[in-house]
């Protein structure tokens, strides 16, 4: 038995063996045949062009069939003038049975097309590319040798592209391993398909859905040749670890007819939400979801580039929760019943999505409300939302990205119905009807742009039509405080709406405004407030600060604020209106109390542009310490005369135009200002230039110099103080009469000039007119700056007097005629007998015995 076993075994293999050998000595005696039988053949089906690289005849492509492979394949599409080839292929194995060898008839059983691009079309009038088989070509002859008769249909990564021109369509499938069974009768085609692809997208116009998502195929598909309809059985889509179920009709004789049924198994929130578009999915996308979350619905009519189907889609969920796999919050016992349907018009206008008896819970507190979104050409809104949270675990749930942190309680309720566009075009006239209200209790919230925290909020908003009435809002900010009452104007279009702006009317009080945190553009430490300062370091103080206004911000409001912090500047009392157009802050009226005087301000800042800021103040002070004021302004800047220096009371006013930019850094070159002061009770204590005026007066009269009064008028322009001539008196007998003028730069380069009188009652005469005195006076300038100045005698202004008082020509009076007869000075009105001036003999000292020197004859004196 076992010896037979071997012979039959034995046999059997021979018979192989030589039956292979046959059927390959009979491919390649019959090769050429072959193959010209299959061009003949493949020419008789296809009405276009098909080039072809290479062909050849292999048992061993498609073993154990025997195939006909073509290489490098490029077939034609059927539209006119079109440059967009059909398909292209790498390979394309068309594979017969070996048994046809013998019988003489080659079937085409099988084709397997490998590493191919396929790009169906259509264009704007809806004309296919597809069209390339012939017409007269769907039977096969039983008497022809050769012949297609397919069962099998392979696609190995190939890229198939659906263009649709007219609808505005495009969608791209990677089918990796797809297999199709088919059955083909005169009028029936039976294909079964199954395997594997990846949507790559399919694009609605502007939107791509199901991207780059892997979906396994199970269908069966039964194809009407003369009724030119698709009938799909119960099939499946899986993507992922949701499947989804299509049956139904297709009809493609003219325009496509649907009559489709959908349905959703095993979906969550995620995969669903995965295949809409990024505009649509958003931030949605990354959430998962339990519990029972479903869909159904239909797609019946015709499509065209004229038509769409009807589309009635029902959508919910029941006793699901929802999750962030990155935050710990969930929304739990969902419920949610969602409609949407394009209407009978089957339009975009005519749509409708409604979400109704919506409810859940965010850590045992209740949230719902219902939606619908009518006519998405021209959208008209009915909402209702209801939600008492916990700020920080909402915020947890779904972050706000301006946010980084934030907690409190907050209690909401809105109703909203309205047209959109109108909404859109005129907020304000818009015919909605909205209502509303919010509370806040102990909200805290940290922004990311922001430096300083908001702390302790709480208040109540309601809103009415598109305003928000505000009642009782109060909190913090960093180390400031505030409590508002008034009225938001246009608030709903501010939240809304992009470039929308909000007018702020209302009354605001402060116990504290610090602008050294709000200006302030460095972000602060969470517990910087609890901190001490670094040693050397003051509280508040910063670096950098950064001055923004809002485009879209207007204001009207009433302020009274308790102190108010400034670097050194510490102020009481502030009060008055502010306003905000356009970018431009103006204020009437502000008053304050302010370094033991009290000072009155009105002017405005123009921010319009950021790294421009333009501030044109009018101010007033009264009784303003000297030595406060300069502590205050941080000795403007430069350390000539300083806070320690000066004493005395400054009432002023004055106008100003300074320029900024964005850090508050001025831009000097740009300033301009005039101020009117008047100094009384004044001191001018330990002040270095005068410790060199020791020859007029005793240092320690020097040391502490008083005057009663003092005004001038001061200007600044081109980074320069110009002080004209001003008169000081003051307490030094021998310099009662002290005159200055002189500038001061921005560089610290001072060029003063005094006139001081010398040795008043001797020398001294009545000037014209009766009032003041006139005599000798010592011209001294103080130049350089404030680290390295000296005090000189004033040749070039001794020169320029003389030349404005040049007396006639006539002999010059002597000293003893001056000590008889003071009139003979060199009054310019004077007689013309007066010396001429070539007579004038240089300065000479006389020194009698016991008698003090006495100065020639002149109204300058020289040392």
């Amino acid at each position: 038995m076992l010896i037979r076993l071997k012979k039959i075994f034995l046999y059997s293999l021979l018979g192989g063996i030589l039956l292979l050998l046959g059927g390959i000595l009979g491919i390649w005696l019959g090769e050429e045949r072959i193959i010209a039988l299959f061009v003949r053949e493949a020419n008789r089906h296809l009405r276009t062009p098909v080039q072809v690289g290479k062909i050849d005849l292999s048992l061993i492509d498609q073993f154990p069939r025997v195939s006909v492979t073509l290489q490098n394949v490029v077939v034609g599409g059927s539209l006119p003038q079109d440059t967009v080839a059909l398909a292209r292929a790498r390979r394309l194995y068309c594979a017969f049975d070996a048994w046809d060898l013998v019988a003489g008839r080659y079937r085409i059983r099988a084709v397997t097309l490998d590493s191919a691009t396929v790009q169906v079309r259509y264009d704007a009038q809806s004309q296919p590319n597809w069209d390339v088989f012939r017409a007269d070509s769907t039977g096969t002859p039983d008497d022809q040798p050769f012949a297609f008769d397919l069962e099998k249909i392979n696609l190995r990564r190939v890229l198939v592209v659906y263009n649709d021109a007219a609808r505005h369509q495009r969608h791209t499938v990677r089918a990796h391993d797809l297999r199709a069974a088919l059955s083909v009768t005169e009028t029936l085609i039976d294909i079964k398909a199954e395997g594997s692809a990846r949507i790559e997208a399919v694009a609605l116009g502007e939107d791509k859905y199901f991207r780059e998502k892997e979906l396994i195929i199970k269908t069966l598909l039964a194809i009407d040749r003369p009724g030119r309809r698709i009938t799909i059985e119960p099939s499946d889509l899986r993507i992922g670890p949701a499947t989804y179920g299509v049956a139904g009709t297709v009809g493609y004789g003219g325009e496509t007819v649907l009559d489709l049924r959908l349905d959703g198994r095993q979906t969550d929130v995620q995969s669903l939400v995965a295949l809409l578009p990024p505009r649509l999915a958003g931030n949605l996308s990354a959430y998962r979801s339990r519990g029972d979350v479903y869909f159904r619905g239909t797609v019946r009519g015709a499509m065209s580039a004229y038509s769409n189907p009807r589309v009635v889609m029902q959508f919910g969920c029941r006793d699901a929760s929802f999750y962030h796999p990155e935050y710990r919050e969930t929304v739990e016992h969902v419920y949610l019943t969602g409609t949407f349907d394009n209407g009978t018009q089957r339009l975009l206008r005519t749509s409708t999505l409604a979400l109704s008896q919506v409810r859940g819970t965010l850590h045992g507190r209740a949230l719902g409300g219902n939606l619908r979104y009518h006519n998405f050409d021209d959208p008209s809104v009915q909402l209702d939302l209801r939600a008492d949270l916990d700020v920080a675990r909402a915020l947890r749930f779904y972050p706000v990205a301006a946010v980084r942190a934030a907690s409190g309680d907050a209690r909401l309720s809105l109703r909203f119905n309205g047209n959109l566009r109108a909404f859109r075009a005129q907020p304000a006239a818009a015919a909605v009807q909205s209502s509303g209200d919010l509370t806040l209790r102990g909200v805290s919230l940290r922004l990311r742009n922001f430096g300083q925290p908001f702390t302790g909020m709480s208040g109540n908003f309601i809103l009415r039509r598109n305003d928000v009435a505000v009642s009782d809002f109060k909190g913090r900010i960093g180390r400031s405080d505030f409590q508002l009452n008034g009225l938001f104007k246009n608030a709903l279009g501010w939240l809304l709406l992009p470039r929308q702006q909000l007018l702020v009317e209302a009354d605001v009080t402060s116990r504290l405004l610090d602008f050294d945190q709000l200006l302030s553009a460095q972000l602060a430490d969470a517990t910087s407030s609890q901190k001490s300062p670094p040693m050397g370091k003051k509280p508040g103080r910063q670096s950098e600060y950064e001055f923004h206004v809002a485009p879209n911000l207007a204001l009207n409001v009433q302020a009274k604020v308790g102190r108010v912090r400034f670097r050194r500047f510490r102020g009481r009392d502030l009060s008055g209106a502010l306003r905000l157009r356009d970018q431009v802050i103006s204020s009437p009226m502000l008053s304050v109390a302010a370094a033991g005087g009290q000072a009155s301000i009105r002017g405005s800042i123009d921010a319009r542009q950021p790294d421009l800021l333009k501030v044109h103040t009018t101010m007033a002070c009264s009784q303003l310490p000297l030595d406060s004021l300069f502590y205050v302004f941080e000795d403007f800047g430069q350390k000539f005369i300083t806070a320690r220096h000066l004493r005395g009371r400054l009432t002023a006013s004055g106008e100003s135009d300074l320029y900024f930019d964005r850090r508050l850094t001025p831009l000097t070159d740009r300033m301009e200002a005039e101020i009117r002061a008047t100094v009384r009770d004044g001191q001018l204590n330990n002040f270095e230039p005068l410790q060199k005026l020791s020859m007029i007066a005793r240092r320690e009269q020097l040391r502490q110099l008083r005057f009663a009064e003092l005004t001038n008028n001061f200007y600044i322009q081109s980074r320069t103080v110009y002080m004209p001539e001003m008169e000081i008196r003051s307490n030094v007998r021998t310099a009662s009469i002290i005159r200055v003028t002189g500038t001061h730069t921005f560089d610290q380069q001072m060029d003063y000039h005094l006139s001081i009188p010398v040795l008043p009652g001797l020398l001294h005469r009545a000037s014209v007119g009766g009032s003041g005195t006139t005599g000798p006076n010592l011209l001294l300038a103080i130049q350089g700056d404030e680290n390295d100045f000296r005090v000189s005698y004033d040749r070039a202004r001794v020169q320029a007097n003389r030349a404005a008082t040049m007396p006639p020509a006539g002999p010059r009076p002597s000293l003893g005629d001056l000590l008889k007869n003071p009139d003979a000075s060199t009054d310019p009105d004077a007689s013309p007998a007066t010396p001429p001036a070539e007579t004038r003999r240089p300065f000479e000292t006389k020194k009698p015995a016991k008698k003090p020197a006495q100065p020639q004859t002149g109204e300058y004196f020289d040392f």
